[in-house]
């Protein structure tokens, strides 16, 4: 019977020589054990006088990792006297050994009685990755408390400084020419007719301008409510002031606000006043007419001109014949087109709000049967979800990953050996430099890839399928849609539309919607339900996203909905008949169909209304037919006697 190979690893610092573990002692020990269990010794590696705090010091332990990925010698065991030779850092330990077990390599420590292809030895590795996360969640916790504690001294915490100041070695440094502009903001708004659109289109029209991300900008609503609501301009450090995308604090008990040691832009009593006034006008911003309306697509639709979000307006007249008010109609329209906003956007199209939301409900409602839907989900489940494939997958990331990291090591030992006094030296630092940033991104990459297959492994172990939960709640979109509130709509359609395109003018077929990005997000291990998409916090898993082309679906029907004039036009070229508008509405009125409220009908009915004749109601019929404001099945009724 052929012998099974084994490579032999031995390390010894000078202070472990004095506690007998001598190499001499460590490898005449391993060649004893070798011996006895019939294995092969293929190689032997030994690191003199090293360190086990990081695999990254010992060139032995790495060369032998080299040459266990490469398949050298095709070996089947690794033996070491002491699991504390293999390594003292518990994460090392474990990414070495899940490089081993890759590569179906076990590890034997003869002195500990631990065998990696045993029972007992899987147990071993399982404590020792449990060692190893809590090792990871320290490391993260006494960072955070460094971070917390330079904020309770009044230092900047890091991330962009607000515009009025510059991070000069991390702390904030005033720039003089923004905190004019800034000082002139609260000077402006604290005016009896100061207001934030009046102060963003005064200082438009008064030649300001900012710099954002190396672009000249204008001055919008956005930007001065930014400005006014930010504390740090009166001296303040408030950390985890902002909120998440979602409009939620990250976490409101641990909102902290202190005595920065930065220079403050503007004092106490003018900070105060723009308070008071912001607390006293924030009540005026309620709703007052339908005070439950929600903009459901707002931002989510873009304008055909600039890509911004369009944002909700309203057009309401009033009635001069009779009083009050016309129906209020509501549409998406380009802020940027505002002066508020700078006007950086000439696109002043509007689009009606009931018009666009049944669109888009139609659409998704009847998603699920789609095709794109459907190769969307095919190409994510990736045809095959066994969990012996996803192993396979896993395994062939560990073993890149690896690579990756021997890469990091090589170029980081480049690094060090650089000549501080050779004359290339900063273009050969730019350059390897550049190179480590690439091993790094390739190494979060792949971390990440190996982040989203062990998810979707153990879903396949306990047979639940995220896929699956997707399509389901498509397909009962309308049911569970309706019981929602105007909010939850809101959000539910954020959870999975990325964007939504439209014509910059309305299509001869009456089409608005151009495309719909969709974004559906996935859980692992979870059952997708309503409840899970909305109001959730955390980051999905993973991500399904795919285009639908709306010229590849039936135009909806509230795209279809003709007018009156178009109505006639229809008629008219298909019979040759003329019709009026009343014959219309009677139709209309007489299958269901809403006709709204006549707000000019007169005080007291005509004595005599005419009807429409049958053969001018057919016709009608058919064109509502063609516009899809009636069913293709709907019969003909005859008038009640």
């Amino acid at each position: 019977m052929r012998k099974k190979k084994c490579y032999i690893y031995t390390r010894v610092s000078t202070a472990a020589q004095t506690e007998g573990y001598s190499l001499e002692a460590q490898q005449e020990r391993l060649r004893e054990y070798a011996d006895y269990k019939n294995l092969e010794i293929a190689g032997e590696y030994c690191d003199a006088g090293k360190s086990g705090k990081s695999i990254v010091g010992r060139p032995a332990f790495l060369q032998m990792l080299d040459d266990i990925s490469s398949e050298k010698d095709n070996i089947s065991f690794v033996l070491v006297f002491k699991l504390s030779r293999f390594g003292r850092n518990a994460a090392d330990i474990l990414k070495s050994l899940q490089l081993l077990e890759d590569y179906e390599v076990d590890l034997i420590c003869v002195e500990d009685a631990i065998d990696s292809s045993t029972p007992g030895g899987k147990l071993t590795l399982t404590i020792l990755s449990a060692v190893a996360e809590i090792e990871r969640e320290n490391i993260n916790v006494q960072f955070m408390a460094g971070k917390m504690q330079k904020i309770l001294n009044g230092g900047w915490p890091g991330g962009p400084a607000p515009y009025g100041y510059r991070s000069v070695n991390k702390e904030l440094v005033v720039e003089p020419e923004e905190a004019e502009i800034v000082k002139l903001i609260f000077d402006r708004y604290i005016q009896d007719d100061g207001t934030l659109n009046g102060v963003a289109i005064w200082l438009n029209n008064n030649g300001y301008s900012r710099i954002s991300k190396g672009e000249v900008k204008p001055f919008t609503y956005d930007f001065i409510v930014n400005v006014l609501d930010n504390p740090t301009y009166h001296g303040k450090i408030n950390y985890f002031r902002r909120t998440n995308i979602k409009g939620i604090r990250k976490n409101p008990k641990d909102a902290v606000e202190v005595d920065g040691i930065h220079e403050a832009i503007i004092d106490e009593d003018l900070w105060q006043q723009a308070r008071e006034k912001r607390e006293a006008s924030s009540g005026r911003q309620e709703k007052v007419d339908e005070p439950d309306r929600v903009s459901l697509l707002s931002g989510l639709i873009k304008c055909p001109a600039c890509g911004n979000g369009l944002i909700a307006t309203k057009n309401k007249h009033v009635n001069k014949n009779r009083g009050g008010h016309y129906k209020t109609i509501h549409y998406y329209s380009c802020r940027y087109y505002r002066k508020s906003a700078g006007r950086t956007c000439e696109f002043k199209h509007t689009y009606n709000q009931a018009k666009i939301d049944s669109a888009v409900f139609e659409i998704v409602s009847n998603l699920a049967a789609h095709p794109a839907f459907e190769k969307a989900m095919a190409m994510a489940a990736g045809g095959d979800e066994s969990v012996e494939a996803y192993e396979k997958r896993m395994k062939e990331i560990r073993k890149d990953l690896y690579h990756q990291e021997h890469e990091k090591n090589r170029v980081g030992a480049e690094l060090d050996n650089l000549d501080v006094l050779s004359d290339d030296y900063d273009t050969e630092y730019e350059r390897i430099q550049a190179e480590m940033d690439d091993i790094y991104d390739r190494i979060e990459s792949l971390e990440l890839s190996l982040k989203k297959i062990k998810k979707k492994c153990s879903e396949a172990r306990q047979g639940v399928s995220s896929i699956e939960g997707i399509k389901k709640i498509l397909k009962n979109f309308g049911k569970f849609y309706e019981k929602l509130t105007s909010e939850e709509q809101r959000e539910l359609y954020r959870q999975f539309i990325e964007r939504i395109e439209v014509y910059p003018e309305e299509q001869e077929d009456g089409r608005v919607l151009k495309s719909i990005y969709f974004r559906f997000p996935v859980r692992y291990g979870e059952s997708d339900t309503i409840e899970t998409w909305i109001g959730a916090e955390d980051e999905p898993d993973d991500e399904i996203a795919f285009v639908l082309d709306c010229s590849e679906v039936q135009v909806t029907v509230a795209e279809a909905k003709a007018t009156y004039a178009e109505i006639r036009a229809y008629v008219l070229e298909h019979t040759g008949m003329k019709v009026s508008s009343l014959y219309i509405a009677q139709i209309k009125r007489k299958y269901g169909i809403d006709v709204g409220i006549a707000y000019n009908k007169p005080e007291q009915n005509k004595n005599h209304v005419p009807v429409c004749p049958v053969e001018k109601e057919l016709a009608i019929m058919d064109a509502l037919k063609a516009f899809r404001m009636l069913t293709e099945d709907t019969e003909y009724m005859e008038a009640a006697v």
